[in-house]
């Protein structure tokens, strides 16, 4: 039952990507919001077992039903209040209508909430990322698309008051963009951004279009957890290192100069090459086993 509620909480996250992540609306597509959280099915009844056994539930259990229990009191303050639309006081049904329109906002927020806890949590929610734009299909109003949506994914960080370094960015010539890539640090910020990742579309008449119509242009977003900093031991003796020297008609550096330097991993057959000229004498310092930062 848990695994069939997960896939349906997946199908929800998935098919509600939209432009804004700040505002992300929960469209279930076959299985709406509504008919998930309808009386006697199968999510009712599902929150309604884990509030009886509320000893078994860890932390995120915990906030999983105190948000089911704030639903259901919001839905039975709803329905009271519902009844007030036909009382003869003109008034008092106005003071109905707004209430019921402020419930009906909490209501749905909860039920986004609640499918959001559902979501098994990863280690990685809490890691750094790497955020990868790329033009699509759609010529130039696709790269100018792009640009859009790197600006946006810029702004919503410094909402969040994360920190955003951009790693690459190839432009346009138009002021679109072919290509950028960006660090994103800051508290969950894997966790609001990795379902982010895959092709976004756009339906409109482009800046480049002259007789009005409606063109579709598409743009990939890539998410890639920052794994956390390591030390790695390596000894010198598991290296393999093979020099290559400059070679031509004549100069003072020709066969003197290790002007290319490969390195292999002999347990892992690991490879690693290089353009830098001291690079033997840096990798191969000392005898000692050396602690390397990995990432």
């Amino acid at each position: 039952m848990r695994s069939q509620l997960l896939r349906s909480a997946a199908r929800c996250l998935w098919a509600g990507k939209v432009v804004s992540p700040a505002r992300r609306h929960l469209n279930c597509g076959s299985l709406p919001l509504e008919e998930l959280f309808a009386r006697g099915g199968p999510l009712r009844a599902f929150l309604e077992r884990q509030a009886g056994s509320e000893a078994q539930l860890q932390v995120r259990g915990s906030e999983l039903l105190a948000a089911a229990k704030l639903l259901s009191e919001k839905e039975q303050e709803l329905q009271e209040t519902e009844h007030l639309l036909h009382d003869e006081n003109e008034d008092l049904r106005k003071l109905a209508e707004n209430e019921i329109s402020s419930c009906q906002k909490e209501v749905t927020q909860l039920k986004h909430q609640i499918i959001l806890l559902l979501v098994p949590s990863e280690e990685t929610d809490e890691n750094d990322l790497i955020l990868e734009v790329t033009a699509g299909v759609g010529g130039q109003e696709a790269m100018l698309f792009t640009s859009e949506m790197f600006d946006m994914y810029q702004q919503y960080a410094a909402f969040k008051r994360w920190h955003f370094e951009t790693l690459e960015y190839f432009p346009s010539e138009i002021g679109g963009l072919r290509h950028a890539s960006a660090s994103i640090g800051g508290l969950e910020a894997y966790k609001h951004m990795k379902f982010e990742g895959g092709v976004h579309r756009v339906q409109r008449v482009p800046k480049t279009e002259k007789q009005g119509r409606i063109h579709t242009s598409t743009m990939t977003v890539a998410i890639l957890p920052q794994p956390t900093e390591i030390n790695l031991v390596i000894n010198p003796k598991d290296l393999r290192i093979d020099t290559k020297r400059a070679s031509g008609a004549g100069g003072q550096h020709v066969n003197t100069t290790d002007s290319a330097v490969r390195i292999v991993h002999l347990p892992t057959e690991s490879l690693d090459e290089t353009l830098q000229d001291n690079c033997k004498a840096r990798k191969t310092e000392g005898s000692k086993p050396r602690e390397f930062p990995y990432w």
